[in-house]
């Protein structure tokens, strides 16, 4: 399965839409912001058009708040399905602030260029 960047999966909502794909990007793991950004910064729309919601879905399973705080402002790869914002909102996540969300299966820290 191909990686994609953040910006990649945004720019492709539209056709990736309800499919399994990897994300690789920077964790945020913050009170009313759980979300991926792009990476490398200098390529960030402003805002939040270059991140998307990390969720879990719904159900008993969730987080290891230990591990994603750890993890806060590292690059990860996230495995997930991908979505678009529901009808009637502009957006998804926290005040639909994000353009996409991914309801992630796996988390792990990115290999390390080098």
């Amino acid at each position: 399965m191909p990686t994609y960047s953040v910006n990649e999966a945004i720019e492709s909502l539209e056709w990736l839409a309800g499919r399994d794909i990897t994300v690789r990007g920077l964790l945020a793991f913050r009170f009313e912001n759980v979300s991926l950004s792009h990476v490398p910064l200098s390529d960030q729309a402003p805002g939040y058009a270059s991140s998307i919601w990390l969720s879990v879905g719904n159900g008993s399973l969730g987080f290891d708040e230990r591990t994603c705080e750890r993890l806060h402002g590292k690059v990860v790869i996230v495995e997930g399905t991908l979505q678009g914002p529901a009808p009637n909102f502009g957006g998804c996540g926290h005040f639909s602030l994000w353009p996409a969300e991914i309801v992630a299966r796996t988390l792990e820290r990115a290999p390390t260029a080098g």
